[in-house]
């Protein structure tokens, strides 16, 4: 089965940037996009979530806010991912029993099991290779991807450090995609970015 991508965009980069980085990346085709928790200093959440999304939802891509509970009345998004285990998660799912929900794991297997029991519908574990953007993350333990289907079902994304160099250590793995963050929002042309990485993936 075709290995997808899903992109990590921060939403505190000039709009304008952020918007057109958002839409070339689209046209190579993503699995998902997923803005990282990081509004301090935006003033305008709403209006870049609603923006974002009339970009996502014209070519039928997920729009997931990390850590976006707080969100829950707006329409214009598809998913959320948790950092951590939310014992809520019940109560959100009964006012939105339409959204996408993953977790970001590491080593701890008790976070598989989690999201196991909660029926969510991805995991990433975080992070693979060391990384700038991923910095508050452990390193996993390669013995924990390939343990993963002993306690989780569904869908498995790998993060961190992921680059053209690294991604060839991942083919024994047991994954369906990877997230990326500057290796598409750092390129010259984020399209040919996210075919170039499919292409690799895919190999």
């Amino acid at each position: 089965m075709k290995k997808s991508i899903y992109l990590i965009a921060d939403p505190a980069i000039e709009p304008s940037v952020l918007l057109n980085k958002i839409e070339m990346a689209l046209k190579g085709g993503l699995f998902a996009v997923q803005l990282w928790n990081n509004w301090q200093k935006v003033s305008n959440k709403i209006e870049i979530i609603t923006s974002i999304h009339q970009l996502t939802k014209l070519v039928d891509v997920p729009l997931i806010l990390n850590e976006g509970q707080d969100c829950l009345d707006l329409p214009c998004f598809e998913g959320i991912h948790l950092d951590l285990p939310n014992d809520k998660i019940q109560a959100y799912r009964q006012k939105r029993p339409d959204l996408i929900w993953g977790l970001t794991c590491s080593n701890e297997t008790e976070k598989l099991i989690w999201a196991e029991q909660n029926s969510l519908d991805y995991v990433s574990y975080c992070s693979i290779f060391p990384s700038k953007t991923s910095n508050s993350c452990e390193l996993v333990s390669f013995d924990t991807i390939y343990e993963t289907r002993q306690f989780f079902s569904r869908k498995v994304f790998l993060a961190g450090g992921i680059n053209q160099n690294t991604i060839p250590n991942l083919k024994d793995l047991p994954f369906d995609g990877i997230a990326l963050v500057s290796a598409i929002m750092d390129a010259e042309n984020p399209t040919e970015a996210v075919l170039n990485y499919s292409e690799i993936l895919n190999y």
